[in-house]
C-alpha cells in the first residue's frame, strides 16, 4: 500500500491540476470499492459510507434520529458507522446501553477529546474519565447537595420562581405570546441561586445575554459533532459553527469568571453562601501538588457552566414540550387540573408531597419520554479495546448511546408518537416507572442534575397548571412536533395562550 502511494504522488507531480484531481478521485474510488480499507473481521456492521467523508452526510440533524433507526432495523442493537475517519459505534435500546455503560463502566465512561476554541474543558460533563473526574464529581454532587438537591430551602426557592413566572403570564391576560424566554429565564434563575446566589429580575439586561448565550451553545447543531472529531474541525461549514460556539463559550466564561472574582473579594470560610464558595473553600485546602489534580479555576468556571447547560437548558426544554403537548392535548391538560386542584386546592404544590399526584408525575415521565431533551446523550469513548456483545470495540471509538431508540421502541412503547401519560400508571392508577425510560443517561457519567431537574418540572408544572390553562391561538397554524437537534432536541418556536383559571 506504501509503495503504492509513493508511485500516484510520483505520477501527480507530472500532471495537470484537472488530471491529477480525475486521478486522485479514482484510486480514492477504487479504494473503496475494493475494500483496502475495509472493516476488521469481527466489528459491529453497518452502513458503507462514502471515500473520506464516510456516512458524515446522514449525520444531518433533520434527518439523524430516523436513519439510526432505520439503521437499527438493518444492522441490530450494536452497529458502527464511520465519521469521515473516525469509527462510531452507536448503542441501541436499554439493553444494549446498559450493557456498555454499566456493565462495563471501566470501558465506556471516557470522554472524547474536546476542543472548544477557547479553554480546555475541565468540567465535570465533559472530563476524561479517571481518579480527577471522580475528585471533581464527589465535590460536583457536595456543592449540589448543600445548596440544592433534597433540600426543602430549594423547594421553597424553586416555588418562589414559579410564582414569579405566573406573575409575568398573569399579565398577558391570555393573549398568544412565546413563552420560551420566560420557561429559559424561571429554570435559570435557580441556577443563578445555587450557584451565585442571587437571582435576576426576568428584564435584567445581563441576565438576558446570559440566556442568549446559553441558547446559542445548546441549539448548535453542527459544533456538537465537530466537537469531537478533528478532522471535521478544518471543513468550512464546521469550522464556522465552532466559531459561533466559540464566541458564545468566551462571554459565558467571562460572565462566570467574574462572579467568581467578585466571590473571592467577599469570601469568608465562616460563612458559605453558594456553590461558588464551595469550590472556593475546596481550593483553601488544596496543596500547590493537589492544584493541577482536582480544582482549578478553569475547572471551576467549566463546572458552572456545564450546570447550565445540564441544570437550566435541559429542563426548561422539557418544560417548553411539556406545554406544549398539554395545549394540544387539553384533555390530558383537565386530568392534571383536577388532580392538582383536587389534593393541593389553592396551596402551593410541594415536591415532598409529589406521591398525591400520581397523573402529574406520570405525564412528566411522558413528557421526558416523547421527546427526550438529549436523545443521543453526550459522546462517550472506549478507554481500552473491549469485546460487546460478541462484537471487537477497538479503544478510542466513539460511542454514541441512542437513547431515543429506548423511548420511541415500539415493543416498549405501542404508538410511541402518541401522547399518553395512563402508560405510566397501573391498574390501580399508581406511578410505574421502567427501566427502559432513561432520559439522564445511566452508568458512571449519567446526568449530574436529575434530581434537581425532577424537582424543578414539577414544581413549575404543577403551578403553571395550577393558575393557568394552556392553549393554543385561535385559527394559528399547528406548531411542529418535529423539533431542531442540536445539543438539546428543542421545539421550534410557538406561541401559547396562558388563560388565567377562575379562582
Amino acid at each position: 500500500m506504501e509503495s503504492f502511494v509513493v508511485v500516484i504522488s510520483g505520477l501527480l507531480a507530472n500532471l495537470t491540476l484537472q488530471s491529477a484531481l480525475v486521478l486522485v478521485l479514482a484510486f480514492l474510488t477504487t479504494y473503496w470499492l475494493l475494500g483496502a480499507g475495509s472493516r476488521q473481521k469481527n466489528l459491529p456492521p453497518g452502513p458503507r459510507g462514502l471515500p473520506l467523508l464516510g456516512n458524515l452526510l446522514s449525520f444531518r440533524p433533520s434527518h439523524l434520529l430516523s436513519n439510526l433507526a432505520a439503521w437499527r432495523q438493518q444492522y441490530g442493537d450494536v452497529f458502527c458507522v464511520r465519521i469521515a475517519n473516525k469509527l462510531v459505534v452507536v448503542l441501541n435500546g436499554h439493553k444494549a446501553i446498559r450493557d456498555a455503560l454499566v456493565k462495563q463502566p471501566e470501558v465506556f465512561s471516557d470522554r472524547p477529546s474536546v476542543s472548544n476554541g477557547h479553554y480546555k474543558d475541565e468540567g465535570i460533563a465533559m472530563a476524561r474519565y479517571g481518579e480527577d473526574w471522580k475528585v471533581k464529581r464527589r465535590l460536583g454532587l457536595t456543592a449540589l447537595r448543600q445548596f440544592g438537591m433534597g433540600k426543602r430551602s430549594l423547594e421553597g426557592k424553586i416555588a418562589e420562581e414559579a410564582r414569579s413566572m405566573c406573575a409575568v403570564l398573569a399579565e398577558k391576560n391570555g393573549t398568544a405570546t412565546e413563552i420560551s424566554l420566560l420557561l429559559s429565564n424561571g429554570v435559570s434563575n435557580v441556577i443563578c441561586v445555587m450557584s451565585f446566589g442571587e437571582r435576576f429580575e426576568y428584564n435584567d439586561m445581563e441576565f438576558q445575554r446570559l440566556m442568549r448565550l446559553i441558547s446559542g451553545i445548546s441549539g448548535n447543531a453542527g459544533s456538537s459533532i465537530a466537537t469531537s472529531i478533528p478532522f471535521l474541525r478544518k471543513l468550512p461549514f464546521f469550522r464556522k459553527e465552532l466559531e459561533k460556539v466559540k464566541r458564545n463559550n468566551k462571554e459565558l466564561v467571562d460572565f462566570v469568571k467574574a462572579k467568581i472574582k467578585e466571590h473571592k473579594e467577599t469570601f469568608d470560610p465562616a460563612d458559605i453562601r453558594d456553590i461558588i464558595d464551595v469550590y472556593l473553600m475546596e481550593t483553601q485546602y488544596q496543596t500547590p501538588d493537589d492544584a493541577d489534580r482536582t480544582i482549578t479555576e478553569i475547572g471551576m468556571v467549566s463546572t458552572i457552566r456545564g450546570l447550565f447547560m445540564a441544570g437550566a437548558d435541559t429542563t426548561s426544554t422539557t418544560l417548553k414540550w411539556g406545554l406544549l403537548y398539554l395545549a394540544r392535548h387539553l384533555e390530558v391538560q383537565r386530568k392534571l387540573q383536577e388532580e392538582i386542584d383536587r389534593e393541593f386546592g389553592a396551596s402551593p404544590p410541594t415536591y415532598s408531597q409529589r406521591g398525591k399526584l400520581p397523573y402529574t408525575e406520570a405525564t412528566i415521565l411522558e413528557i421526558q419520554r416523547i421527546r427526550p431533551i438529549a436523545p443521543l446523550s453526550l459522546p462517550h469513548t472506549t478507554s481500552a479495546a473491549t469485546v460487546l456483545r460478541g462484537f471487537d470495540i477497538p479503544a478510542n471509538t466513539l460511542v454514541i448511546p441512542n437513547l431515543w431508540s429506548t423511548m420511541m421502541d415500539p415493543e416498549m412503547t405501542p404508538d410511541p408518537e402518541t401522547f399518553n401519560p395512563d402508560r405510566f400508571l397501573d391498574e390501580d392508577g399508581r406511578l410505574v416507572r421502567p427501566e427502559w425510560l432513561i432520559p439522564f443517561s445511566m452508568g458512571r457519567r449519567q446526568c449530574l442534575c436529575e434530581q434537581l431537574a425532577k424537582m424543578e418540572l414539577f414544581i413549575f408544572l404543577a403551578t403553571l397548571l395550577q393558575h393557568f390553562t394552556f392553549k393554543l391561538p385561535d385559527g394559528a397554524p399547528a406548531p411542529s412536533m418535529a423539533g431542531s437537534l442540536g445539543v438539546v432536541l428543542a421545539p421550534k418556536a410557538y406561541q401559547t395562550c396562558a388563560v388565567p383559571r377562575d379562582d
